[in-house]
């Protein structure tokens, strides 16, 4: 039986270790921070992503989730939108997901190594899920959890100028708040309150207000920058990629959890065949990165195409009209990068 390695402990990395490790595959692990720690996310499953943990063997990693059904969206503060979801997501904080997942892995035998920086060079019996790759970009992102803030409905995402944020429940009363912004070279702020000054800057102050009058876990405060969204992989690229570091999609979707998880659903039958000898690297990884992008392909593009439209003040208007004349199909785009 041939050994897997697996560079960066996200989702995509602990799922698919725990079910190569069930399935009798050996699989080391290496995670170049602790875990759990807090990460820049939008905190629900929505999509296929439930059911995929179902399917492999995992859906207890989502015990006291929160079910959430309904959307409601927001341009300057103004409500344009409330809708339900086709089907619901699930509230989770990674924080939880992540540590039932490590502790799942090594009970199943696995060898997790923790602050373990290793490299995620192409190499037979390496996958790397080591998240978000580093590049230039002018987006940056912002987390934190508030525990007594009042949202108006499930899910609430509030449109700024250049910038947008979302509010979802996850377990234990609190509330993720997780935002995206375009960078502005003037603010100068501490991690504490960084949130607020792009808040402000983007002309959603009553919410700013909202956030700051509440009890928040000073713990949850995270960022990243350096964020590209929403590319199609080049089949060329060496190495097996999954999760985040196979692609990024805008957050604006909530879909982000979802493919790290899917895409080590996808992954595990032919490392599986790899690992018994049955068919070489290569093949394995050939299957892979194509069935990813069947698996991807629309979500990923249609996202992209659709973020200008978050993003942009006079787009965004354009939205709040479609909206008003009950033109704006949410459903369908919803299926589209879902």
């Amino acid at each position: 039986m041939k050994s897997i390695t697996i560079v960066g402990a996200g989702l995509a990395g602990l799922s698919l270790g725990n079910t190569l490790q069930r399935a009798g595959v050996p699989v080391a692990l290496h995670e170049a921070h602790g875990l759990p720690r807090h990460r820049v996310c939008g905190e629900f499953i929505c999509g296929k992503g439930a059911a995929s943990l179902e399917r492999q063997g995992l859906g207890a990693v989502l015990e006291g989730a929160l079910e959430h059904r309904g959307v409601q969206w927001f341009i300057q503060e103004r409500p344009i939108l409330a809708s339900q979801l086709p089907s619901p997501a699930y509230g989770i904080s990674r924080y939880t997901t992540d540590l039932r997942l490590a502790e799942s892995f090594r009970s199943a035998g696995g060898q997790l190594v923790e602050h373990s920086r290793l490299s995620s060079a192409a190499e037979d019996g390496k996958v790397n899920c080591s998240g978000r790759s580093t590049t230039k970009s002018d987006w940056i992102g912002l987390k934190l959890h508030a525990t007594d803030i009042v949202t108006s409905s499930d899910l609430e995402l509030h449109l700024g100028e250049q910038g947008y944020i979302g509010l979802s429940g996850i377990e234990g009363g609190r509330t993720n708040i997780c935002a995206l912004f375009k960078l502005r070279p003037d603010i100068h702020a501490h991690k504490e309150t960084v949130l607020l000054h792009y808040l402000r800057a983007c002309g959603l102050m009553t919410l700013a207000n909202r956030i700051e009058a509440s009890a928040i876990d000073p713990s949850s405060h995270v960022g990243v920058a350096g964020i590209n969204f929403g590319q199609i992989p080049d089949a060329s690229i060496a190495g097996l990629n999954l999760g985040d570091a196979y692609s990024v999609i805008p957050p604006f979707t909530g879909n982000g959890m979802s493919i790290a998880i899917e895409s080590a659903e996808i992954a595990f039958p032919y490392l599986h065949d790899y690992a018994k000898g049955r068919i070489a690297w290569q093949q394995a990884t050939n299957h892979i990165q194509q069935a990813c992008r069947r698996q991807f392909y629309t979500r990923l593009r249609v996202a992209r195409t659709l973020h200008p439209w978050i993003a942009s003040p006079v787009r965004q208007q354009i939205l709040a009209r479609l909206s008003t004349a009950r033109l704006l199909p949410f459903k369908l785009l919803y299926h589209l990068t879902h």
